[in-house]
C-alpha cells in the first residue's frame, strides 16, 4: 500500500522547525529586529518562499507560534483545574493564579522560548491586539480563569480589577522571562513567592489615596472581602 506519510511528516518536520526558530529569534531580538531571510537560516532551510509556502507572510509566523504553543498551555491549565476541582468545592484566588503561572512556568526549557517571545513582544506596537489571541483570556480555558477571578474580586470597581490583572498577566510573562534568559528554572519555593505577591496585589483593599483620585470620598474606601 503506498504512503505519503513521509512526505507529510517532512513538511510538518520543516513547519516545526521555522516556527520554533522564528519563536528563538523573536524573544531575543523582538519581532522588528529579525528578518525572514535569518529565521530561514537559523531552521536550515535555503528556500526563499518557505515561509510563504507554510505562513503566508511574517505576521502568519507569528501567529503561527501562538498555536504552537497555546495547546499544551491550555490542556495543562485545565487538567491543573479540574485537579484543584476533584479536591475543593470552589476555586480561590489563589488557585486561579496557580492555574494561570504554573502551565506557562513549565514551557520554560531549553528549546522552548514561548515566554520571552510573550516578554518581547509585550513591548511592540501590535502587542494589544496579539494579546487578545494569546493571552490569558485568549484560550477557553484561560477566559474561565479569567472571568472566575474577576467575579471574586467583584467587590471592587471593574476599571481597577482590571488594571490590577494587567499587571499579574503581564508581571508573570517578565518574572519568567528573567529566568529563562538566566537559564535557571524557578524554584517552588519562587514560584510560591510569586503567587503570594500576585494575591496581595488582588485582594489589597484600595487607599484612601486612590479613592480621592478616582474622585471619591475619603470614606469610600474599598475593604476586602
Amino acid at each position: 500500500m503506498t504512503t505519503v506519510r513521509g512526505r507529510n511528516s517532512s513538511g510538518e518536520q520543516t513547519r516545526i522547525r521555522l516556527v520554533e526558530a522564528a519563536e528563538r529569534l523573536f524573544a531575543r531580538r523582538g519581532y522588528e529586529g529579525v528578518t525572514l531571510a535569518e529565521i530561514r537560516k537559523a531552521a536550515g532551510q535555503h528556500n526563499s518562499a518557505v515561509i510563504g509556502y507554510y505562513f503566508g507572510t511574517k505576521e502568519g509566523l507569528l501567529h503561527a507560534i501562538f498555536s504552537h504553543r497555546l495547546s499544551a498551555v491550555n490542556a495543562e491549565r485545565e487538567e491543573l483545574v479540574a485537579e484543584m476541582m476533584r479536591n475543593q468545592d470552589a476555586l480561590r484566588v489563589r488557585d486561579l493564579l496557580w492555574a494561570i503561572i504554573r502551565p506557562l512556568a513549565n514551557t520554560l526549557g531549553r528549546n522552548n522560548h514561548y515566554v520571552a517571545f510573550l516578554d518581547r513582544l509585550s513591548h511592540h506596537e501590535r502587542f494589544a491586539e496579539c494579546f487578545q489571541v494569546t493571552g490569558p483570556t485568549g484560550t477557553e480555558s484561560g477566559s474561565r480563569t479569567d472571568t472566575a477571578l474577576r467575579a471574586l474580586l467583584g467587590h471592587l470597581p471593574d476599571d481597577l480589577v482590571g488594571q490590577r490583572l494587567r499587571l499579574v498577566y503581564s508581571g508573570t510573562v517578565g518574572a519568567l522571562a528573567r529566568y529563562h534568559r538566566a537559564n535557571e528554572f524557578p524554584t517552588a519555593a519562587e514560584l510560591a513567592a510569586l503567587v503570594d505577591a500576585w494575591e496581595a496585589l488582588l485582594l489589597g483593599p484600595v487607599s484612601t489615596e486612590t479613592v480621592l483620585a478616582r474622585g471619591g470620598g475619603a470614606g469610600n474606601s474599598v475593604p476586602i472581602r
